[in-house]
Order: structure tokens, then sequence, then C-alpha cells
């Protein structure tokens, strides 16, 4: 099967609650707690199609599953789904889709039926699968702004769960951004302090090191993050985790902005200030090319890092 378009036509059967169905019938309570006080946790990850290895390989998969059981056990469920179960169901619902394309897959745990704000029973889960080509903006990269939005703290809405309650924050910054002709947001902490983008972490080039807000800066433990800083060291590329000043992001070389969804996607301006000369840097150009070919199952690439679909595991 092999499909270019974004739509629903595209993703003829998921999984819920452990079970095959098709997309129209997976259905969950309009008084879920899941829906109703966005008790729901979830991941998403990629399927790269390889020629080379003729298979769909799924990229990290292992630690998209122990960021989702951290998620779920700061959810407090009862009885929720076991790692081996989750993998289970993804690898069912791409091979009954036969995706052999880029893929994008969702996988969320939530209360469902009906329920108070504190409910921690039933748990439900689904696993949503669909063709998700590279985005455009790989290439071309996209101008920023800094939102006038804060990023939500530690102790209010902590970050490091990835909660679809975070994302109202995130949605927020990137309606500003929308509005005023950008491509995307930067998110400041209440100290002034660089955290995040709207749905990805940041990298910004200085004096010739690849600097990333670090793990206390409020942002999510992003697997693309820590997938940029293991390959940029056999490249020769410096980085450095650290807090970041909002005005260090106007001294930035070059500047990308990582996550699965977008990759690793140049930054061209922040708040109309050009970086560098306004187009994709050659240090990012390098990693993007690694990146590229490691998520593909690349020789030297971590043979843990890519979880073939249709071959052997």
């Amino acid at each position: 099967m092999t499909t270019t378009a974004d739509s629903r036509s595209d993703i003829p059967w998921v999984t819920q609650n452990h079970r095959l169905v098709r997309y129209e019938d997976a259905k969950i309570s309009v008084m879920a707690p899941g829906l109703t006080f966005a008790a729901l946790v979830f991941e998403g990850c990629r399927a790269y199609w390889s020629q080379a290895r003729d298979d769909l390989l799924i990229f990290r998969l292992d630690e998209h599953m122990r960021r989702l059981a951290f998620s779920m056990s700061l959810l407090e469920l009862d009885e929720p789904p076991s790692t081996e179960a989750l993998v289970a169901d993804i690898l069912a619902t791409l091979k009954a889709n036969d995706f052999r394309e880029d893929t994008y897959i969702r996988l969320q745990v939530y209360v469902d039926d009906w329920g108070s704000m504190t409910a921690t029973a039933p748990t439900g889960s689904s696993v949503i699968c669909r063709p998700r080509p590279r985005v455009a903006d790989f290439e071309a990269g996209k101008p920023f702004i800094v939102s006038s939005w804060r990023r939500n703290g530690e102790n209010a809405s902590p970050p490091r769960v990835k909660a679809s309650a975070n994302y109202l924050n995130s949605r927020l910054a990137g309606l500003e951004a929308k509005r005023l002709g950008a491509g995307g947001a930067v998110l400041l902490n209440d100290d002034g302090t660089v955290s995040e983008g709207q749905g990805g972490c940041l990298f910004f080039l200085r004096d010739g090191v690849f600097v990333t807000p670090d793990g206390t800066s409020g942002i999510l433990e992003s697997v693309t993050r820590r997938t940029v800083l293991d390959i940029a060291g056999p490249l020769g590329i410096e980085t450095e985790e650290r807090p970041v000043g909002r005005t260090e992001l106007y001294l930035a070389e070059e500047a990308f902005y990582c996550g699965t969804g977008q990759e690793i996607m140049p930054i061209v301006a922040f708040d109309g200030r050009q970086v560098g000369d306004g187009t994709p840097g050659p240090l990012t150009r390098r990693l993007q090319a690694r990146y590229d070919a490691v998520v593909r199952g690349a020789d030297d690439a971590p043979a843990a890092w890519c979880t073939p679909v249709y071959g052997d595991a």
C-alpha cells in the first residue's frame, strides 16, 4: 500500500484496547476523563522505509516506550498496558495497513468510559499509524518568534511528561506564531531562559558549538534531541547542554528545531533577525544527512535503534 495524502482514508486499520478495528469504528466515551480532563499520555514515533533492507524500521522504539512508561506512572493509571502489549499493537497495526513508506505512529493511553478528574480507571489505549512524508521545511527551514507565552513549570504541569494537557501551552504559542506569520515559536521559562519550541527541542550554534537547553530547562526529554547528541560527536561536531539566554538566539550562527515529526528542521530567523546568512547552515546539513542514514538502518548505526516491522527482529 503506497499513499502520499494525509487523510483518514490512508489509515483503514487502527488498534484500540489491543484489538484491530476499522478507523471509523474506534470510539471513546464523550465523558471519558482522557477527553474531559486531558487524562491522556502519548508517544509519537516514526517508522522509515529502508530500500536497502526492504523493510519498515521503527526508530528508537525502546526509548519511546520507556518514556511512555514514565508518563503512565505519573498519571497513576490502574493496570496500564504492558510495553510488550503496546509494541505488539504497533507492529500489528503497521502490518494490517501494509505500510511501505515513511509512517508516523501515535500511541495513546488514557482514562476511558466515565469518571472524575482524578479517575485512574478504566485504562484504554490506541495506536494510529499514517503515512507521513518529510516536511518541506526540512530543506528550506522556517523563521521563528519568541512567544509571549511562558513554558509551563515542573511544579505545575511537568513538561517531562508527554501528556496531552501540556500541549495547550504549545498550541497557544503555535497560534501566536501563525498569527504573526512565523513558522514556529520559542517558549521561555519564567526566569527568561529558553525552554523549547512549541513541539520540539532547539539547538543553536555559537562559536562552533551546538548548544541546547538542558534537562532542567522545562523541556520534554526528546528522543530526537538525544539522537542529535549521539550522532554529533562522531561527526566532529561539538555539543553542550546548558541554560540558554534569550539574547543568545540572536547570536546564533546556525539553529534548528528537532522532534519526531519535524526531524531536524533548520531555523532561519528569530524575531525577524536572520540566523547566519538566512539559509540552513553546513553543520545542520551534516546532521540532517547523518540522521537520515541512521533512521533508515545505516550499517554503522546501532542495531537497537531500528526495529524491523516485516523482517526478523
